[in-house]
């Protein structure tokens, strides 16, 4: 076991030293960038790139005449010699010009066995073919189901050779196609670069039962992440497909998910066959058998994909499970009728689809002595409404009903309101937060963690928290991704901004908080904290946060790279490409120190130098220095503050009396 422990590390390493889809040296004797000629009459580049009209582009010699690839080559060796190479003549000019849109670097020279060189694209030796009578021709692709056409852009490529395993031990043995020992060519699939492509014999259609949620035996058989563009004629374009695993996009070829081998270390190797035993991962070919469908699951929560809410919580039975927005305190309160219309999920024996964990689940008992199975602290239920399997007809009842999602990034609760001062006095309020009883919508997080604005924010100015966070203990900002919400939200309100080099989420505008002194989920103690109305909840009624109003001042200007100017003074801190409320009459100072990032203030978004307005401003565009602004009665409405060379930097002041 210990060998087989070392084996995956060292396979690990290997991989993980290596880019997503290449680990293997795909071009090892790479020819000179070619130097351009000042010759007004040049002569035809040695490599040009044609248009065809069934091929697509496709990469011609000097004279028109098709060039092509042999599939047994994946190695970057020449198996072409004797006979073959008078059919297949050798291309190899003697000096290499490219037409627009051919790297030098895809370009290399080999020595081959009988001693001729020989030009390569991609690590694929170059051949003509004698049968191709005229320029444009291209007669050879297919011949033998070896040889194709040479395109620059082919996403996957077939080759023909040994396959030669390995397995945990590091012995190596000779496999034919059926992964018996012995001598055989097998024709498999490789990436463009000749880089082996994989299937999984577990795997079944569209569905990869290997990589880990946190993809920690990716560096093993990483993905096949690459899009699927251009195919050699052998395959059929329909075949290829995709899938989601866990976020990141992964090929199908005849509904089998598609891998590399983290221990094939050079272009042609084919090692995987063998790992961990010959057959387990097979190589990929015409001949390969659609993958089987996955079993019908047993597990009593599913995942299942829908086309409008992505993947969601199932029952056994395929049937859709459901959130309640009052039940944020992870109690149940769909009682007595409301229990008709939305039964209780329970199960006596938890079992889990792939991708969940069984630490997000738990078990309650109602207050009607009923048990409930719960999901990140909320109660899962069905709907009676549902007629079939797949349906989700509940979504959005009542403003209170979202389906069960195992990705939501915050949830909606219904709840009392509940402030408590700086006195530690609990006082129950309502929406406007009076003292009074009423239950109120706002926003959680996925476990139902309360969420809030700060009152004297403003757009996208968190004026709460020190540079060295040290209040961030009382009110933390939020930090968490936006991805997947209940369909009460609009994604497009969400947003972040830059709070001291940490990442805050806003929405319509104000910077989003957690309090410090909400112990338990459902806690709302925030909105009284240190007098009610201060902090307030979030929900869909939360009005935009207003802009943020300046009075003149002075302000500290620095860049995030090319992307951003940043603002500091007059309750900005670290603010990106802010807008501003300026005032006529008043004076504003800008304290420059941008290199190579001029500062100017303009009537146009427009770059360069020009249209710049300078009436009241001193020291326009400078990138190290102080602009000083007096706001002139006769100053337009809308003006611009935008960096001389990057459109990105740029903000807009709104000019008022």
């Amino acid at each position: 076991m210990k060998k087989v422990i070392l084996t995956l590390l060292a396979i690990a390493t290997i991989a993980s030293c290596s880019d997503d889809d290449e680990n293997v040296d795909i071009n090892p004797n790479p020819v000179e960038d070619p130097v351009g000629s000042d010759d007004p009459n040049p002569s035809p580049n040695q490599v040009q790139v044609r248009t065809d009209a069934t091929f697509g582009q496709v990469m011609t010699d000097a004279d028109g005449f098709t060039l092509y690839f042999f599939a047994p080559d994946s190695d970057g060796n020449s198996r072409c010699l004797g006979g073959c190479r008078d059919a297949w003549p050798v291309f190899n000019p003697s000096e290499l010009s490219l037409d627009s849109g051919l790297d030098a670097a895809d370009f290399g020279t080999i020595t081959r066995d009988d001693g001729a060189a020989q030009t390569t694209y991609k690590g694929w030796p170059l051949y003509r073919f004698a049968n191709d009578p005229a320029a444009g021709d291209i007669n050879g692709d297919g011949s033998g189901g070896v040889w194709f056409v040479a395109k620059p852009d082919y996403s996957v490529m077939i080759t023909r050779a040994q396959l030669v395993g390995r397995d945990v031990d590091g012995n190596e043995t000779n496999l034919t196609g059926n992964y018996e020992p012995g001598e055989e060519e097998t024709f498999y699939m490789t990436s463009a670069n000749g880089r082996t492509i994989y299937l999984f014999s577990n795997d079944s259609r569209d569905t990869n039962t290997f990589t880990n949620a946190d993809f920690s035996n990716d560096g093993v058989w990483p993905i096949l992440k690459r899009d699927i563009v251009n195919i050699p004629s052998i395959f059929d374009i329909a075949d290829f497909g995709t899938i989601d695993v866990f976020g990141e996009t992964q090929v199908t070829y005849k509904g089998w998910p598609l891998y590399y081998f983290g221990g094939d270390e050079n272009r042609g190797d084919n090692f995987g066959v063998g790992f961990p035993a010959a057959g387990v991962w097979p190589i990929v070919n015409t001949d390969t058998e659609p993958a089987p469908e996955a079993p019908a699951s047993t597990n009593q929560i599913q995942l299942r994909n829908d086309a409008t809410f992505g993947q969601v919580l199932t029952n056994v039975d395929g049937f859709t499970l459901y959130f309640f927005a009052p039940d944020s305190k992870g109690d149940a309160t769909c009682l007595d009728g409301c229990a008709g219309v939305w039964p209780a999920f329970n199960t006596d024996d938890l079992t889990l689809d792939g991708g969940l964990d069984a630490a997000d689940f738990g078990s309650i008992t109602r207050a009607d002595g009923d048990n409930q199975i719960t999901y990140k602290g909320w109660p899962l239920y069905l709907f009676s409404n549902d007629g079939a399997p797949g349906d989700i007809n509940g979504d959005g009842a009542g403003g209170t009903w979202f389906v069960a999602k195992p990705d939501y990034s915050i949830m909606i609760a219904r709840g009392q309101l509940v402030g408590r001062d700086a006195d530690g006095i609990e006082t129950n309020l309502t929406s406007d937060y009076e003292e009074g009883d009423g239950e109120t919508f706002y926003m959680t997080n996925a476990s139902g963690r309360t969420i809030y604005h700060f009152s004297n924010d403003s757009r996208d100015t968190n004026t709460f928290t020190n540079e060295d966070f040290s209040n961030d203990g009382v009110w933390p900002i939020l930090r968490i991704d936006i991805t997947n919400i209940p369909s009460i939200f609009d994604a497009a309100d969400f947003g972040t901004i830059n709070v001291f080099g940490e990442t805050q989420v806003t929405y319509k505008g104000w910077p989003l908080y957690y309090f410090g002194g909400d112990e338990n989920r459902g806690d709302n103690f925030g909105v009284g904290f240190p007098a009610a109305g201060i902090w307030p909840i979030v929900n869909p009624d939360t009005e935009n946060a207003p802009e943020a109003e300046t009075q003149g001042g002075s302000y500290s200007v620095t860049n995030q790279g090319a992307s951003a100017y940043i603002f500091n003074g007059e309750g900005l801190n670290n603010s990106s490409n802010p807008n501003f409320t300026l005032k006529r009459g008043e004076t504003y100072e800008f304290s420059i120190n941008t290199p190579g990032h001029p500062f100017f203030i303009k009537v146009a978004q427009t770059l360069g130098t020009g249209e710049t307005f300078d009436d009241g401003v001193s020291n326009n565009g400078t990138s190290t220095g102080t602009v000083t602004f007096t706001v002139p009665a006769n100053a337009p409405d809308t003006l611009f503050y935008i960096c001389e060379f990057h459109s990105s930097m740029t903000g807009t002041f709104t000019i008022e009396d």
